[in-house]
Protein backbone atom coordinates (compact mmCIF):
# COMPACT_ATOMS: atom_id res chain seq x y z
CA UNK A 1 0.00 0.00 0.00
CA UNK A 2 1.42 3.24 -0.99
CA UNK A 3 1.34 6.26 1.35
CA UNK A 4 0.72 9.84 0.78
CA UNK A 5 2.52 12.69 2.19
CA UNK A 6 1.06 16.11 2.67
CA UNK A 7 2.14 19.28 3.59
CA UNK A 8 0.69 21.69 6.24
CA UNK A 9 -0.12 24.82 4.71
CA UNK A 10 -0.68 28.13 7.63
CA UNK A 11 -3.62 30.48 6.97
CA UNK A 12 -4.71 27.33 4.33
CA UNK A 13 -1.96 29.10 2.01
CA UNK A 14 1.45 28.93 2.70
CA UNK A 15 3.71 26.07 2.31
CA UNK A 16 5.56 25.38 5.34
CA UNK A 17 7.61 22.96 3.96
CA UNK A 18 9.01 24.75 1.35
CA UNK A 19 9.11 27.95 2.68
CA UNK A 20 11.13 26.61 5.61
CA UNK A 21 13.59 24.90 2.57
CA UNK A 22 14.57 28.29 1.09
CA UNK A 23 14.95 30.32 4.71
CA UNK A 24 16.99 27.47 5.93
CA UNK A 25 19.10 27.62 2.13
CA UNK A 26 18.85 24.01 2.20
CA UNK A 27 21.19 22.72 -1.18
CA UNK A 28 19.19 20.69 -3.58
CA UNK A 29 21.16 17.52 -2.87
CA UNK A 30 19.57 18.00 0.44
CA UNK A 31 16.33 18.49 -0.83
CA UNK A 32 17.16 14.79 -2.82
CA UNK A 33 17.66 13.51 0.15
CA UNK A 34 14.48 14.47 1.94
CA UNK A 35 12.44 13.62 -1.26
CA UNK A 36 14.30 9.97 -1.06
CA UNK A 37 13.23 9.84 2.98
CA UNK A 38 9.50 10.54 2.54
CA UNK A 39 9.50 8.09 -0.82
CA UNK A 40 10.93 5.53 1.56
CA UNK A 41 7.55 6.80 4.00
CA UNK A 42 5.00 5.99 1.41
CA UNK A 43 6.55 2.43 0.75
CA UNK A 44 7.32 1.27 4.44
CA UNK A 45 4.46 0.37 6.76
CA UNK A 46 4.09 2.23 9.73
CA UNK A 47 5.85 -1.00 12.19
CA UNK A 48 8.67 -1.65 9.74
CA UNK A 49 10.08 2.43 9.96
CA UNK A 50 13.36 2.85 11.83
CA UNK A 51 14.36 4.69 15.08
CA UNK A 52 17.24 6.02 12.67
CA UNK A 53 14.56 7.09 10.32
CA UNK A 54 11.95 8.44 12.43
CA UNK A 55 11.81 9.14 16.08
CA UNK A 56 8.46 9.99 18.13
CA UNK A 57 5.84 10.17 19.41
CA UNK A 58 7.72 13.39 20.70
CA UNK A 59 7.12 13.75 24.79
CA UNK A 60 3.58 14.51 25.12
CA UNK A 61 2.34 14.75 21.37
CA UNK A 62 1.79 13.20 18.53
CA UNK A 63 4.13 14.91 16.35
CA UNK A 64 7.32 12.84 14.99
CA UNK A 65 10.73 13.84 13.62
CA UNK A 66 12.06 12.65 10.59
CA UNK A 67 16.19 12.01 11.04
CA UNK A 68 18.54 13.37 8.02
CA UNK A 69 21.80 13.57 7.98
CA UNK A 70 23.38 15.95 5.46
CA UNK A 71 26.13 17.68 4.35
CA UNK A 72 26.77 20.18 6.82
CA UNK A 73 23.28 20.55 9.21
CA UNK A 74 20.72 18.18 10.69
CA UNK A 75 17.48 18.24 9.57
CA UNK A 76 14.45 17.43 11.53
CA UNK A 77 11.43 18.04 9.56
CA UNK A 78 8.55 17.62 11.73
CA UNK A 79 4.49 15.49 10.95
CA UNK A 80 2.16 13.90 12.26
CA UNK A 81 0.03 10.63 10.70
CA UNK A 82 -3.31 11.11 9.02
CA UNK A 83 -4.83 12.87 10.53
CA UNK A 84 -8.44 12.73 9.31
CA UNK A 85 -9.41 9.45 8.22
CA UNK A 86 -11.16 6.75 9.55
CA UNK A 87 -9.47 3.94 11.19
CA UNK A 88 -5.49 3.52 11.55
CA UNK A 89 -3.70 6.78 9.93
CA UNK A 90 -1.56 5.19 6.87
CA UNK A 91 -0.92 8.90 5.61
CA UNK A 92 1.67 11.53 6.95
CA UNK A 93 1.64 15.04 6.97
CA UNK A 94 4.45 17.50 7.19
CA UNK A 95 3.90 20.15 10.07
CA UNK A 96 7.06 22.30 10.29
CA UNK A 97 10.29 22.42 9.53
CA UNK A 98 13.16 22.11 11.71
CA UNK A 99 17.19 21.19 11.87
CA UNK A 100 19.35 19.87 15.03
CA UNK A 101 22.68 21.07 16.36
CA UNK A 102 24.10 18.81 18.84
CA UNK A 103 21.08 17.89 21.79
CA UNK A 104 19.18 20.81 20.64
CA UNK A 105 16.18 21.62 17.89
CA UNK A 106 15.91 25.45 16.37
CA UNK A 107 13.38 26.26 17.14
CA UNK A 108 13.56 25.12 20.22
CA UNK A 109 10.01 25.13 20.37
CA UNK A 110 9.43 23.14 16.81
CA UNK A 111 7.43 20.06 18.95
CA UNK A 112 5.19 22.64 20.10
CA UNK A 113 4.50 24.71 17.13
CA UNK A 114 4.39 21.37 15.04
CA UNK A 115 1.36 20.07 17.36
CA UNK A 116 -0.15 23.22 17.29
CA UNK A 117 -0.18 23.23 13.29
CA UNK A 118 -1.73 19.50 13.86
CA UNK A 119 -4.35 20.79 15.79
CA UNK A 120 -5.42 23.39 13.10
CA UNK A 121 -5.07 21.33 10.68
CA UNK A 122 -7.31 19.07 12.48
CA UNK A 123 -10.17 21.51 12.54
CA UNK A 124 -9.35 23.25 8.61
CA UNK A 125 -9.14 20.03 6.78
CA UNK A 126 -8.42 21.71 3.38
CA UNK A 127 -5.37 23.28 5.10
CA UNK A 128 -3.01 20.92 2.91
CA UNK A 129 -1.86 19.72 -0.19
CA UNK A 130 0.32 16.88 -1.42
CA UNK A 131 3.91 17.33 -1.10
CA UNK A 132 5.68 16.51 -4.08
Amino acid sequence: MTREVWEFMSDGKHHVIRKWLKEETISSKDQARLDLTLDRLRTLDFALISHKLMAGPLRGSKVYKLRLRCENKELRPMLCRGPGQVGPPTDYTLLLGAREAGDRLYPADAPAQADKNRITLIANRTWRERYS
